[in-house]
C-alpha cells in the first residue's frame, strides 16, 4: 500500500500529514525528506497544500523542487532488499 503525504508550511516549519495518520514536523526540508523516505513515501506521492489560513505560508516552487529532489536522493540510498548469502 502506498503512503501519501500532504505537506504544508506553517510559520517556519514543514508539516507533513501522512495518509496513515502520522504527522512529521521539522524546519529543515532535508530532515523532512529523510523522515518521509523512512516512512515509505515516494517523491511522486507528495502533495503541497496552501489554503491561506493564519500562520500558513505558501511553499515556493524552489522549496518543492528541493524537497522532492532530496526525497528522490533518499530513495536511492534505501536498500532494495536483503542479499541472499550463497
Amino acid at each position: 500500500m502506498t503512503t501519501n503525504a500532504s505537506v504544508v508550511l506553517f510559520k517556519n516549519a514543514f508539516i507533513a500529514t501522512l495518509s496513515d495518520g502520522r504527522r512529521i514536523e521539522t524546519a529543515d526540508h532535508g530532515e523532512l525528506a529523510a523522515s518521509l523516505a523512512h516512512a515509505g513515501v515516494h517523491a511522486c506521492d507528495v502533495t503541497f497544500e496552501w489554503n491561506g489560513s493564519a500562520g500558513q505560508r505558501m511553499i515556493t516552487a524552489g522549496q518543492q523542487v528541493a524537497l522532492c529532489a532530496e526525497l528522490r536522493r533518499q530513495e536511492r540510498l534505501q536498500p532494495k532488499g536483503l542479499a541472499a548469502a550463497a
